[in-house]
Parts: structure tokens; C-alpha cells; sequence
């Protein structure tokens, strides 16, 4: 995926001139502690499903700073300075989950009363951390930032049945208006049959795919996920490599990421699919998803 970025660099530099010599590249801060704090340890789940969280309060979406890992790949050309950067970018039934600068992602979830608890708890980390542009940013692909870093956005799309008429929705209204129909269609598209939610890294047409599925994961590992797919997964340029689904690639991966804070719990919640089968009647490479027939 580098080439996208040398490519589109050459594009922008003449904007680039002005922009600051940048010395080191910074790994993205951790969200404030007044949105974001670390849980209490979890007790074991109860028998029925627990009440969902309360989408108004922050500090539902449990996380920890993050650790000094890798940070997102950069292109330096004289004072310029690109950085990958996932942004979440929200899209109607009517609009294609476009790629840029290398692919796209979606975040998959399922409908069902059993999966609002965990739903809810994926969109609170979600919103909570990471960064939101709009499709004609993504369309032009770079964004300058104040700073003097130019953004290179590889976008997440949010699927919408209607766009939101709030200045600020909660969780609530984002899930009650999310399009979980194109969800499973998607899903189909690659064989997922779990719960969810999947975050799913796709090449534009539609033949290999990584994902991170989030089904039956506790708060903490739903955060510290979430957390690795915006600042270790999403934008890695070896993300098509068939070798990263050998266990011990994830396995290094994420002990390069996490350092102490490893867990083996998490190798399986990584997962890649080439040249997947779809269902009958899905259609590989459309990006507006059309209903498998």
C-alpha cells in the first residue's frame, strides 16, 4: 500500500511546501481520560444478558493508553510529512464504500436484542477513539492538518439506512439507524456467520479481506481491539500478506502492539480471508452492496 502514498504525495506538493519540518512521527495520543477510562476488573457474566451501556457517558468505552508500538507509516518528501490515519466516514444505502489510499473498511454488526449489549459497548470504543472524515475528503484522499501532517485517510464506513437529523447522536441512535441489512450482506460476501461486530479490510475488489471479529469478547478486549485496528492493523502495508494468517504472525503482531499487556485471547479475534466464496447471488467487487439474490 505504500505506492498509494508515494503516488498521491507527488500529487500534493506543492501544498506541502509551507507545512513544518517534522523531525519524528508521534504515535496518536490516547483519547481524553474525561471520555475514556480503564475498567474495573469484569465479573464473571451473569446468566441473561446485561443491561446496555448508558451511550451518554464516555467512560462506558473502557480503554488503557496506548503502548509505544509501531506507529502509522509516513512518506517524508522535503517539509511534508504523510501519515495513515483510519477515519470513520458515515455513507447511506444509496453511496459505495469507496477505497482510498490502498482499500476501505467496514464495521459489521448484527441485529437481535442478544447482541445490543455488545453492540453498544463497539460503538461507545468506536466513536470514542478514533477520528471521523467526510466522503469528499475521502475522495481527495489527503487532508492537511493544522500541524503541518498530512493525513492520508483510509476510511471505516458506517452504514446508514438514513442519515441522522442530531448534531450529536448517542449510540442508541446511531445502532437504531444503522443499515444491518447491508451488514449481512457484506458478511455473506465473505462467509461470517458469527455475532460480531467484525471490522473488515477490504481490497477494492472485494477478493482478500482482514478482519477483527469481536464476538463473545469481553469490555476490555472490545477496547484494547479497537484501539489496535486504529493504531497497529488497519494501515499496515503488509495487510494483504496471506502469511499474516498463521497464528504465530498474529501472535507477533499483537505482542509487538500490546508488549506486557499481550493476552493469547486475542490471536483468535484476528482473521484473514482470501479469495473468499461467496454466497450465491452476492456479487464480489460491488461496493454498494447490492442484496444477494
Amino acid at each position: 500500500m505504500r505506492a498509494h502514498f508515494v503516488a498521491i504525495v507527488s500529487a500534493f506538493a506543492l501544498f506541502a511546501c509551507s507545512a513544518p519540518e517534522q523531525s519524528s512521527q508521534e504515535a496518536p495520543p490516547p483519547p481524553p481520560e474525561s471520555e475514556v477510562t480503564t475498567p474495573a476488573p469484569q465479573p464473571t457474566p451473569p446468566t441473561t444478558e446485561p443491561p446496555a451501556p448508558t451511550d451518554q457517558a464516555t467512560t462506558d468505552a473502557p480503554t488503557t493508553a496506548p503502548p509505544p508500538a509501531e506507529s502509522a507509516p509516513s512518506v517524508t518528501t522535503r517539509s511534508l510529512r504523510v501519515v495513515a490515519t483510519p477515519v470513520i466516514v458515515e455513507i447511506n444505502r444509496d453511496q459505495a464504500r469507496n477505497p482510498a489510499n490502498g482499500g476501505s473498511s467496514v464495521v459489521l454488526f448484527s441485529e437481535g436484542a442478544t447482541n445490543t449489549y455488545r453492540n453498544t459497548v463497539t460503538c461507545l470504543n468506536v466513536w470514542n477513539l478514533m477520528d471521523t472524515a467526510t466522503t469528499q475528503e475521502v475522495r481527495v484522499g489527503l487532508r492537511k492538518g493544522s500541524d503541518g501532517v498530512v493525513e492520508a485517510l483510509r476510511p471505516m464506513y458506517w452504514l446508514n439506512r438514513a442519515p441522522t437529523t442530531a448534531a450529536e447522536p448517542s449510540c442508541s441512535d446511531r445502532l437504531a439507524r444503522y443499515d444491518y441489512t447491508r451488514a449481512k450482506t457484506i458478511k455473506d460476501k465473505y462467509g461470517l456467520t458469527g455475532a460480531g461486530p467484525y471490522f473488515l479490510v477490504t481490497r477494492a475488489d472485494e477478493k482478500m479481506a482482514a478482519l477483527i471479529d469481536l464476538s463473545g469478547r469481553t469490555d476490555r478486549e472490545v477496547a484494547d481491539l479497537v484501539q489496535y485496528f486504529r493504531d497497529g492493523f488497519a494501515f499496515q502495508s503488509d495487510i494483504w500478506d496471506p502469511t499474516r494468517a498463521d497464528p504465530s504472525k498474529k501472535r507477533e503482531a499483537l505482542t509487538a502492539f500490546f508488549g506486557g499487556r499481550f493476552r493469547e485471547t486475542l490471536v483468535a479475534a484476528l482473521g484473514f480471508i482470501s479469495a473468499p466464496t461467496a454466497r450465491a447471488g452476492c456479487r464480489l467487487g460491488d461496493l454498494k452492496d447490492a442484496p444477494c439474490t
